[in-house]
């Protein structure tokens, strides 16, 4: 059954290199998620049950702490009309990098756990930037993934988007991933501009000297 997306999510999400061992592949899936929801300045206000309904997973309640400092979480009161204003957080999603990668949404849609996703994510970013032949030796020691976690979520890809070519993964990513467009990167914030811009001022000029 497809994903019924919320109103906020883009087409498409980006995912830097920096990020391949930061995380977790689930954590990573996450993030991906998450990032579908941002805005042109890169911030996002989505949530937790808006996330845990486009990851599918029954519980993200240990996002915002395996996030916080990463994502510099802020909270935010949204006045939904109750005599005490909701209590919601705004994420900071970081601006592309040089080496990233960018995911269609479709992607979501894709029948995989959560783990396998994220592999799936880390592999992508493996094979365009790791400077590695994808082998299972290479990938255990990159991820310091042990072995039976990477048999156990590569059983499930090998079903939907890898294949083997002697001892090598092969990545099928059509309609997965796009081409990066970084005329599409964050727009700065005044603050982040440091409020530096002059206000228009229009001056008349007077007859009587």
């Amino acid at each position: 059954m497809k994903t019924r997306f919320l109103a906020s999510c883009r087409s498409n999400a980006t995912i830097n290199y920096s990020m391949t061992n930061l995380f977790k592949p689930a954590y990573l899936y996450r993030f991906y998620c998450l990032s579908l929801c941002r805005d042109d300045w890169y911030n996002v206000r989505i949530t937790l049950d808006e996330l845990k309904s486009l990851t599918g997973d029954k519980s993200v309640n240990g996002f915002n702490n395996k996030f916080r400092e990463f994502l510099d979480i802020k909270p935010y009161y949204a006045n939904n009309g109750f005599a005490y204003k909701t209590k919601r957080n705004v994420y900071h999603i970081p601006p592309m990098e040089l080496k990233c990668i960018t995911l269609s949404r479709e992607f979501v849609n894709v029948e995989l756990s959560v783990e396998a996703k994220g592999l799936f994510i880390q592999l992508i970013l493996l094979s365009k930037y790791g400077n590695i032949e994808l082998t299972k030796a290479n990938i255990i020691k990159t991820l310091r993934m042990d072995r039976k976690t990477y048999d156990k979520y590569i059983s499930e890809l090998l079903s939907k988007l890898v294949s083997y070519n002697g001892n090598k993964l092969v990545l099928h990513t059509d309609g997965i991933l796009l081409e990066n467009d970084f005329k599409g990167q964050k727009k700065s914030s005044a603050r982040e501009r440091g409020c530096c811009e002059l206000p228009n001022i229009t001056l008349n000029s007077s007859k009587d000297e």
